[in-house]
């Protein structure tokens, strides 16, 4: 086992080493061609998505690989800002501060990976409620001019913030349950959400279903708990792994349970990772378990 392990992790050595060769040529031939470093970039990062989804047990490597791209991209181009701040575009971090980002986390579990990831999230910029209300609707969640209700599927055509009793934004972690502060403007835990699906949601932890009162979307409650619907279940889960470990809240057994299994039913997928992006250029922080999913495997106690 351990042998084949080393030949995975030397054969994926070796994609690494000729894909940065391949992008530094194909970087010089395109930039003769008047192809800017920020359309190169972009290509780069599709192809690694492409890598990861192909090769989803190189899951880590390929987030070091892209690290290791971000570097690379912010020498050539000598501009640290947001170049893809643009609907359709990738938003590239903040390269000074992501660096090596996790590096302080290796190896460790349970309470001292916990320890170590708040202090990696804690220090952000809180933008404010209002402030974080504008921003989900007009930047971080709108895509080509509309916003998707994260429960039930629907789609509002906006540029800003609608009116509440439309579209609001759902607090995952409620805000009777400890949202409250700067927590409660903490956009990693924000989606956009369908008025009446929130107001149903309420403060009902969140758990499987078998006798729905209410159902739209993929969604759906008994009154008792509440089920997101499958294509969103796993952002849910990550941004409640978040919120316990940034504002050091306990998450109950049983819907830890429940959010664990989500995690897995739900993987990471680009758009959340284009997410996490967005979110970063304003609050300064990332969310820890989309970049490294391993890690809510690596935490026995939420």
């Amino acid at each position: 086992m351990r042998h084949h392990r080393r030949s995975n992790l030397m054969a994926l050595a070796i994609v690494v080493v000729l894909f940065v060769f391949s992008f530094m040529s194909e970087a010089t031939a395109r930039q003769r061609q008047s192809k800017s470093p920020q359309d190169i970039y972009q290509e780069m990062i599709l192809q690694l998505e492409e890598l990861e989804q192909r090769s989803p047990q190189n899951q880590v490597a390929v987030f070091k690989l892209r690290d290791n791209l971000n570097k690379l991209y912010s020498h050539i181009s000598g501009d640290l800002t947001d170049p893809f701040n643009k609907q359709g575009k990738l938003v590239v971090p903040d390269q000074l501060k992501g660096n090596d980002l996790y590096d302080p986390c290796n190896g460790l579990q349970d309470d001292r990976l916990k320890d170590a990831l708040l202090d990696v999230v804690r220090n952000h910029v809180s933008v404010g409620y209002q402030r974080a209300q504008d921003l989900i609707f007009s930047d971080v969640d709108n895509h080509d001019g509309y916003v998707e209700c994260v429960y039930t599927g629907r789609k509002l055509k906006t540029s800003g913030e609608p009116n509440a009793t439309n579209m609001n934004l759902e607090h995952t972690w409620p805000q009777s349950l400890g949202a409250v502060g700067i927590a409660k403007c903490d956009m990693h835990h924000l989606f956009p959400t369908d008025s009446r699906a929130n107001g149903i949601r309420g403060n009902n932890p969140f758990g499987n279903v078998d006798s729905a009162s209410w159902e739209e979307g993929g969604s759906k409650t008994d009154k008792q708990v509440f089920e997101v619907r499958p294509e969103q279940r796993g952002d849910t889960a990550r941004g409640m792994f978040y919120f316990s470990i940034r504002y050091d809240k306990k998450i109950d057994p049983k819907q830890e349970a429940v959010l664990k299994r989500w995690h897995k039913e739900d993987p990471v997928d680009s758009d959340e990772k284009k997410r996490n992006d967005r979110i970063q250029n304003f609050q300064n922080n990332r969310n820890p378990f989309v970049d490294r999913p391993e890690f809510v495997d690596r935490i026995s106690d939420f």
